[in-house]
């Protein structure tokens, strides 16, 4: 059955010296893989760079019953984007927020709501004058809202933040998963939505935070480029 949504373009795959296979965040279908015969070539009708982290699509493909790779039967973009191709800083936030996805998302689970939210964060990639170099960790942050284990912003004053149970507590406890002192700060600060320009070692030190916090609710965040999209960030 031919069916139409809107997509969200994360990353390709080489198949083969003229094809690639494509993992694109659907609209009306969740997470798809589908294969592109041809795209590679020269002549294609079909170009790579519709492929771009974070293009946003329009997507007509042959969609057979149960999981597997889909057949695209055409593909285009259904905004061109003017700045995030064009703007290093807004390349490397683009790449790391789709590998984010990649690792979370579920292939042929529908989530329009997040899909909703991803559309949001480009409108803001690609319209803002200027980005905050904290995008990535607000972003992760609020992913764990659509993932189901947002933190808690209740008793904020506490002095310790339990990552296991996403709470503040007023002690460390049961277990070695707690932040305090400066690094609570900061993610207090994160969490709160403040207006604080952290600095570049701050922002590795929540990156890694989150990252531990994802971990503990089972999804792990494996082998993305954070670490290299913290450090070059422009400050």
């Amino acid at each position: 059955m031919l069916q139409k949504t809107k997509g969200i373009a994360l990353h390709y795959y080489n198949y083969s010296e003229s094809s690639v296979i494509a993992k694109i965040f659907t609209y009306d279908f969740g997470l798809q893989a589908f294969m592109l015969n041809g795209v590679r070539q020269k002549k294609a009708k079909t170009k790579l760079g519709l492929l771009h982290p974070l293009n946003l699509l329009d997507v007509s493909f042959y969609n057979k019953s149960g999981s597997g790779i889909k057949r695209i039967k055409e593909l285009s973009l259904s905004k061109a984007l003017e700045k995030i191709p064009y703007d290093i800083n807004r390349q490397l936030m683009a790449v790391f927020i789709a590998e984010a996805l990649l690792r979370v998302l579920i292939e042929n689970e529908k989530d329009s709501t997040l899909f909703n939210y991803v559309e949001v964060i480009i409108t803001e990639l690609e319209g803002a004058d200027k980005i905050s170099n904290s995008l990535p960790l607000s972003f992760l942050l609020n992913l764990s809202l659509f993932l189901g284990f947002y933190p808690s912003k209740n008793n904020n004053d506490f002095p310790f933040f339990d990552l296991q149970n996403g709470c503040f507590t007023k002690s460390d406890f049961g277990h070695n998963h707690f932040i305090k002192d400066e690094a609570l700060s900061n993610f207090r600060s994160l969490l709160l939505n403040e207006k604080v320009v952290f600095s570049q070692k701050e922002r590795g030190g929540l990156l890694l935070i989150l990252l531990d916090y994802f971990k503990l609710h089972h999804h792990e965040l494996k082998n993305l480029k954070s670490h290299t999209v913290i450090e070059q960030l422009n400050q």
